[in-house]
């Protein structure tokens, strides 16, 4: 259900695009970020500052965009979402000297500090990319195309991104308990 849930703005974003306009599915994509949010505070699940810095940059460029009746401040919004997720994920690194990464999955995976270290850098990098490559297709692209790439390619690229991820750490895994015991 959460899966569903994580990624009903996007479609219905994608499917009001094909059946309407950029406008209809800006409205729309701004109505189903609010219901996540709604949706998820009912379930009593984690909202995460992700889920918050979403809801605010989404609820900002789309009303400007609706306001002014011009797409591309709904094409930068995914643009300020990819940089703004950097920022937090260096700001924790260096103003809390610990990963929000390992701050968020610490609990279930025990890697060495140099792991969640560069495993920040890593993801810091690949959102600063798609931040950049949105910009471009956004600027030199058609909107059918910037569309296409805002619900697949980045998707698809942060699937990928994710299982290598899960590779890396998969490798620099250990286990808590052997180490507990090497301890004693």
């Amino acid at each position: 259900m959460l899966f569903v849930l994580e990624y009903l703005p996007i479609a219905l974003f994608f499917t009001f695009y094909l059946i309407g306009d950029i406008f209809l599915a800006t409205g729309v994509l701004m109505l189903g970020t609010v219901l996540q949010i709604i949706s998820l505070k009912f379930m009593r699940e984690v909202i995460t500052p992700r889920h918050w810095i979403i809801l605010c940059v989404v609820l900002i460029f789309g009303t400007v965009t609706l306001l002014l009746h011009d797409e591309w401040f709904i094409k930068l919004k995914v643009t300020v979402i990819y940089v703004a997720i950097a920022l937090l994920l260096l700001i924790g690194l260096w103003w809390k000297k610990r990963s929000p990464l390992q701050q968020f999955l610490g609990e279930e995976i025990n890697l060495p500090e140099f792991a969640w270290r560069r495993l920040t850098y890593a993801w810091v990098i690949f959102t600063l990319a798609l931040a950049a490559v949105n910009l471009y297709i956004a600027e030199y692209w058609s909107l059918d195309a910037w569309v296409n790439f805002k619900v697949f390619g980045t998707l698809g690229a942060t699937l990928v991104f994710t299982i290598f991820t899960g590779a890396y750490m998969f490798k620099h895994h250990t286990d808590r308990e052997k180490d507990a015991e090497e301890i004693e």
